[in-house]
């Protein structure tokens, strides 16, 4: 799979692929559908690794995308992995259910600015049903958008354990199937309290181990093309608010044509992501001798007419896979499920851009960073790429230095590429650097012949007044400072040079790693 995916989407129609130029024409677009899938990360007594839920849900959202693209225009924001994980025993990296709340709402928001009409929410977790139903009706009063509902047990793909045996064995068979496994043993799961708690349901024996055979084989795969199909019909009437499409519908055009890669896994940090463990293998993975868990944190912005909105984190995520492939499979390093979107306040007022408030996202921070030392680790650094979310990071961190027992900080590659004096001190957002990489990550994704030069101040200019690294500085919103969003050349940029430029940074990163593990 390429880096340029940041989930299991169908391409053509990801919101991370688009520029921020794009965003108004496909939003005004007949039967355009915003999408946000929203996933947990749970033991779900089928003996399967944590990302069991989303590899099942990606996988039949991205096959009902290509399906629905002839009558709809959908456009899939990156997955949120972050809601309620009620249960410790059993689920893992949620949030506080008024922290969850506010992230949908904040996502919300940078998809009504984008100038979509509908929002359609896809849970796949079973906790996370009644509190998304609130918030799709807390959004369309607060927004105006007409916000769908579709959780994936109503397609027959039912994580609950209190669903029945035999779409739960149907089930374990698919995500088997999609994950490219075999079940394992897993513990009955255990709990209190069972006549009085919410839905008064008893945990069922774990799933079985082992093999499949040929019909349950069958039955999985079955039940993938059935669920697809199905939830490619809900799509179209959710788009078309019921009515039938119309007749004129054309799909979408897109600016950039992106190979699809039916491959049925998105896993760009291979086994170290914490995410594709059993539950068994976590607090193993956490109490290694010099173990670091590694928070990528990132953005979805504005990055001028040139480059896509996921740039931050297409640059992010390549840099951290290439960097994790030079280490040794014996170096103790683990990602934490990675924070795709950020605060991205200076950026709000282009379409594309979903930024989240300083309280959501250190919120989010701390709530993440909780759940890592509950499992062990003792050592967790932040792997940013976005400047945005520094003014967050940096503060919160000093605070948690003072945690007992807990080194953590942020996570520098430390690599200087060669450029000019004035492309170095102002060519900071979607110049040089970054056209450069995504050349070398993403090079569908880059529209060369938008790429401009815009500088938000010359080395030259009278007095000391500047946006950043000066004595006087200013808060700016980025069309203060770039009506275009670009800061910097992005025309010097190169394919050959963000290959070098890639290769020395992730180099540079993997020895960072290696050190930290071993002080």
């Amino acid at each position: 799979m390429t880096m340029t995916w940041l989930a299991r989407l169908h391409p053509e129609t990801s919101w991370a692929h688009l520029s921020t130029a794009d965003f108004p024409a496909y939003a005004a677009h007949p039967g355009a559908l915003a999408v946000l899938p929203v996933h947990g990360c749970a033991d779900h007594g089928m003996g399967l690794s944590l990302d069991a839920e989303e590899a099942v849900a990606s996988g039949v959202l991205a096959e009902a995308c290509g399906q629905a693209v002839a009558s709809c225009a959908p456009c899939v924001l990156p997955p949120l992995r972050f809601g309620p994980a009620p249960y410790r025993t059993c689920t893992w990296f949620g949030l506080p259910l008024d922290i969850a709340e506010r992230v949908v709402k904040e996502i919300a928001a940078g998809v009504r600015f984008a100038g979509f009409a509908r929002l359609l929410l896809l849970s796949s977790n079973p906790w996370h049903k009644e509190w998304l139903d609130a918030v799709a009706v807390d959004i369309r009063i607060e927004t105006g958008l007409t916000v769908y509902r579709i959780h994936l047990g109503a397609l027959g793909l039912d994580f609950h354990p209190a669903a029945p045996h035999a779409q739960r064995l149907a089930l374990q068979a698919a995500a088997a199937i999609v994950l490219g496994t075999e079940p394992v043993a897993s513990n009955r799961q255990v709990s209190a309290d069972e006549e009085f708690r919410p839905g008064k349901w008893s945990h069922p024996p774990p799933l079985p181990a082992g093999p499949l055979d040929p019909l349950r084989q069958a039955d999985g795969a079955r039940l993938l093309i059935n669920s697809a199909e199905r939830l490619a019909r809900l799509l179209s009437e959710a788009a078309w608010n019921g009515r039938p499409p119309a007749a004129r519908f054309r799909p979408v055009p897109v600016s950039a044509k992106v190979v699809y890669d039916p491959a049925p896994l998105w896993r760009p940090y291979g086994p170290r992501a914490l995410v594709t463990s059993i539950p068994t293998a976590l607090k193993t993975a956490a109490n290694r001798p010099g173990a670091l868990a590694i928070i990528p944190t990132a953005a979805i912005e504005q990055h001028g007419p040139h480059l896509a909105v996921g740039a931050d984190a297409i640059i992010g995520q390549g840099l951290l896979a290439r960097a994790l492939s030079f280490l040794p499979a014996s170096c103790p390093v683990c990602v934490a499920p990675p924070l795709l979107v950020g605060k991205s306040t200076e950026h709000a007022d282009f379409p594309g851009t979903l930024s989240l408030t300083a309280a959501t996202f250190s919120a989010m921070i701390r709530a993440l960073v909780e759940q890592l030392c509950l499992l062990g680790f003792q050592r967790i650094a932040f792997f940013n790429t976005h400047g945005g979310n520094s003014a967050v990071l940096v503060p919160l961190i000093r605070e948690l230095q003072s945690t007992p027992g807990l080194r953590i900080g942020i996570l520098q590659h430390g690599f200087k590429p060669l450029q000019s004096p004035q492309e170095a001190a102002y060519g900071f957002h979607a110049g040089e650097w970054e056209t450069a990489l995504m050349l070398a990550l993403a090079p569908a994704l880059v529209r060369r012949a938008k790429a401009i030069c815009h500088y938000p101040a010359q080395l030259d200019d009278a007095g000391e007044l500047r946006p950043v690294g000066a004595a006087l500085t200013f808060g700016w919103s980025t069309r203060d400072i770039s009506p275009s969003g670009v800061m910097g050349d992005a025309t010097l940029a190169t394919t050959d040079q963000g290959e070098a430029w890639l290769d020395a940074t992730a180099h540079s990163l993997a020895d960072r790693i290696s050190a930290l593990t071993r002080t």
